[in-house]
């Protein structure tokens, strides 16, 4: 499959999963979900040794993505301070892309990669009450935390269709992605449980939330995420040495290398 032919095959599997999600009314109360398109390259990845139609990847990959949708808008409910009414219905469009899985694996009649599936699902919320509590003695334990609660899904369908090398390089950028995500919402002004959480263990004397502590403060927690960006970035490099990608895959990863393993003080600036 050359370049052009993959680029259309995430487009039309990203469209698949945003006609599936799209609810008109949930959608004037709640954000849109996001489709991560790095997570579909990936899944895509992982099929490649299979002897599969366009059609049933497309299905296997929807049904993943629809899974991991549902536990990322589920997740939002416990870090909002939103009205009671928009926390309910996000709690229901958890609820209804959750359904819309099921439907679809159903539709697979694959018993198997229920199953897996089905397992990283308890694994994924064992792993976000561990964060949500901040159980983890310290933030390399937290850190693994998150990497697994971010890519266990994607692992379990990477592990059933047999492509384990590829594993380790889902773990890395789905960990890497997440730090940029949590580093970029701080830097808006928004709030983040993983700087909450940095800041019960890198500042633990400070009770002030992010957005309250000094500049120098904050500059010491963001400086300590860049650093596990840069991290993971060095791990993502060493993955990639150990596995021949395809050109898309291989493009946009070096493209998120080369745009976030760097140093950033934006608070010296003003």
């Amino acid at each position: 499959m050359n370049l052009q032919e993959r680029m259309q095959q995430v487009a039309t599997i990203k469209e698949n999963i945003q006609q599936k999600i799209s609810q008109n009314y949930l959608m004037k109360f709640i954000d849109e979900p996001y489709i991560d398109e790095d997570r579909i390259l990936m899944l895509i990845e992982s099929l490649m040794a299979q002897n599969l139609s366009h059609s049933s990847i497309n299905q296997f990959v929807t049904t993943a993505m629809l899974i991991q949708i549902a536990l990322d808008t589920h997740d939002k409910v416990n870090n909002s301070n939103e009205p009671l009414k928009q926390r309910q219905l996000t709690v229901l469009a958890g609820d209804y892309y959750s359904g819309l899985y099921y439907k679809i694996l159903a539709e697979v009649e694959n018993v198997p990669l229920i199953r897996a599936l089905a397992e990283g699902i308890k694994l994924v919320n064992e792993y976000k009450i561990t964060l949500y509590r901040i159980e983890d003695e310290n933030i390399d334990g937290y850190l693994h935390t998150v990497k697994k609660a971010e890519s266990t899904i994607a692992s379990k369908f990477i592990h059933f269709f047999g492509s384990k090398t590829l594993s380790v390089l889902n773990e890395e950028l789905m960990l890497f992605n997440k730090l940029i995500l949590e580093k970029e919402k701080v830097e808006d002004g928004k709030s983040s449980q993983l700087f909450e959480a940095l800041k019960k263990y890198l500042l633990p004397i400070s009770d002030l939330p992010f957005q309250q502590l000094s500049k120098e403060n904050k500059l010491i927690l963001i400086e300590a995420c860049q650093e596990y960006i840069n991290k993971s970035g060095q791990a993502i490099k060493e993955a990639m040495e150990r596995i021949k990608l395809n050109q898309l895959l291989e493009q946009r990863v070096l493209f998120l290398l080369n745009q976030h393993s760097k140093t950033t003080l934006f608070l010296e600036e003003g």
